[in-house]
């Protein structure tokens, strides 16, 4: 049986963040930044990004005119979004607008990722290599619509049964237009209900 040390020791778990800090970061201030992330220690830093600087950063929306240095951090021991901001921001002694920490994968950081450029419209493409495995014929077509036409009968029949309405039998139609002797009787018919 495993001691709580063995266990604790394959049980290693990294937990990465991305740090972002809307000021110009200096060499010093990269190295007082790396020793103040040791406290949970580090065991990766990579500044992946510098942005020029913009009038609005995305992150940043109440700033304004300011570059933005991107870090990709992983720590040995847990914490918080929120508290490695407050600690950063205090400890950096900026403000706390000037901070901003996310997990990478969230969804505010996948919009940012840079997808490769395609060429023309997803239209022009006859094979729709976009969605190799769709069905067409799920979302469209006669097969669908009589499915659908189905489904909604079905509903019909399940509330007015509920309401304990009779439920009408499927049988011949009064009428029908397929052949031609039936489609005068409809107009006979028509035309006898015009006339009153």
């Amino acid at each position: 049986m495993k001691t709580f040390k063995e266990h604790l020791s394959e049980s290693k778990k990294q937990y990465d963040f991305r740090v972002k800090l809307a000021l110009e970061m200096t060499g010093d201030q990269e190295t007082h930044l790396k020793s103040l992330l040791d406290k949970w220690s580090l065991s990766g830093f990579k500044k992946t990004a510098k942005t020029p600087i913009q009038q609005l950063p995305l992150d940043f929306p109440q700033l304004k005119n300011v570059e933005v240095s991107i870090y990709e951090v992983s720590l040995d021991y847990p914490t918080t979004q929120h508290e490695l901001t407050e600690y950063i921001a205090s400890e950096l002694k900026v403000g706390r607008g000037h901070v901003v920490v996310k997990r990478p994968g969230e969804p505010t950081e996948e919009y940012q990722n840079i997808e490769p450029k395609r060429e023309g419209a997803l239209l022009d493409d006859p094979n729709y290599k976009e969605s190799p495995n769709a069905k067409f014929e799920d979302f469209y077509g006669d097969k669908y619509n009589s499915g659908f036409v189905k489904e909604l009968n079905d509903l019909l029949k399940l509330e007015r049964k509920a309401r304990g309405e009779q439920i009408p039998t499927e049988g011949e139609a009064k009428f029908s237009t397929d052949k031609e002797e039936k489609q005068e009787s409809l107009l006979k018919f028509l035309a006898q209900d015009l006339r009153k």
